[in-house]
């Protein structure tokens, strides 16, 4: 702190003046630490500068204190998380399934601390969900466990961003297991639609076929988000921010506008997809139902996605396009769909042919051997 001059001084926390700079510093230990920290003001203004460190000291003070991973609650932690996720999401989070495993987990073990989530406890975790998935009838894949095991790494990072925790215990992650590039022929799509016996999976699945997109985004799809006008659809909701998902904005096909028309002015919940006049949180068992009388294996309602982008690619449309309705970047369609593409690589075939095609003057061994 050399340079520098003390000017005011307010509990443990004082402002100096800093030579090298005309904003005014607040300067404080850490605490059960000899460590000096500081931070700007961003005013040369004494006064202002006053006024800023009372309330930063203050709000500083008004933190609650950090604890040990014995005393926090990590049901607690679980529960704000995801409330914190519902509040910023427009339909029914995976948060909230995650939430209901856990706890049912927690009670059956009798966990209560952050701290008896152990490794040990997390391995028990694994294998009673696997358990119960597969007493379901489903394949128990390590991606669905890695997601609820991530819900609750997020939940505990976000106690120790929010001064609650001292440490972040580490949480298991498990193998992401391959990626499922199913996608179905055009003699399949039309089994399918065929197949759908409810107004809303038709649509459902007519949607998902123009618009490339995942089955959330389809399901949270409210009327006020089809802009027809334009001849658009928003499937980012007002007052969400984009994230790592990203939820773009795609033109309506002049098939699918009829679809858009007659579900919009038919809906009583306000969003696009709804039986009975409620909106409809999954559509897993009728799309498995359809799939099963149209002699279709291994489709999920994600394949329509894959479907969509694929065939747009079969049929030469240029995948910054494809890229766009997905809300990938050119990358990541390259390297998922590229190479259903006609011109996928054309021209580094090309390039080899001409390095090291039949022009060359290198004969294959055999024919050397022959001449």
């Amino acid at each position: 702190m050399s340079n520098s001059t003390r000017l005011f001084e307010y509990d443990k926390y004082w402002l100096v003046r800093r030579s090298d700079t005309p904003n005014l510093h607040i300067y404080w230990c850490a605490p059960g630490s000899r460590r000096v920290r500081r931070k700007s003001t961003n005013t040369a203004d004494l006064d202002e500068a006053k006024r800023r460190l009372v309330e930063f000291a203050n709000v500083r003070q008004a933190r609650p204190a950090k604890q040990s991973l014995e005393e926090v609650p990590i049901l607690k932690l679980l529960n704000d998380y995801v409330e914190t996720v519902i509040e910023n999401s427009s339909f029914w989070p995976p948060e909230k399934t995650a939430l209901r495993h856990w706890n049912e987990f927690f009670e059956r073990e009798n966990i209560v601390t952050v701290a008896e989530l152990s490794l040990d406890r997390q391995d028990d975790y694994i294998k009673w969900r696997r358990e119960t998935m597969h007493r379901q009838g489903h394949s128990g894949s390590n991606g669905t466990i890695a997601r609820e095991l991530g819900v609750v790494r997020a939940a505990i990072r976000s106690g120790w961003k929010r001064g609650l925790l001292t440490t972040i215990p580490y949480v298991r992650s498990l193998p992401p297991p391959p990626a499922r590039r199913r996608f179905l022929f055009q003699d399949e799509v039309r089994r399918l639609l065929a197949a759908c016996d409810e107004p809303h999976l038709w649509r459902f699945c007519m949607i998902a076929l123009h618009t490339l997109q995942r089955p959330g985004s389809i399901l949270g799809l409210s009327t006020d988000q089809v802009l027809f006008e334009e001849g658009l659809i928003d499937f980012l909701p007002e007052g969400l921010v984009q994230t790592r998902k990203r939820r773009p904005v795609v033109p309506i096909s002049d098939t699918i506008r009829g679809v858009l028309l007659e579900a919009c002015a038919e809906s009583e919940s306000g969003f696009v997809i709804e039986f009975n006049g409620r909106p409809v949180n999954n559509v897993r068992k009728a799309f498995r139902s359809a799939c099963e009388r149209a002699g279709i294996a291994d489709a999920t309602p994600y394949t329509l996605r894959h479907t969509g982008a694929t065939l747009l690619l079969a049929s030469g449309v240029p995948i910054r396009q494809v890229s766009g309705m997905l809300g990938h970047s050119e990358q990541e369609t390259t390297e998922m769909y590229g190479k259903h593409h006609p011109s996928f690589l054309n021209e580094a075939k090309g390039a080899v042919d001409r390095l090291f095609g039949l022009e060359s003057s290198i004969c294959a061994p055999n024919a050397r051997q022959n001449a």
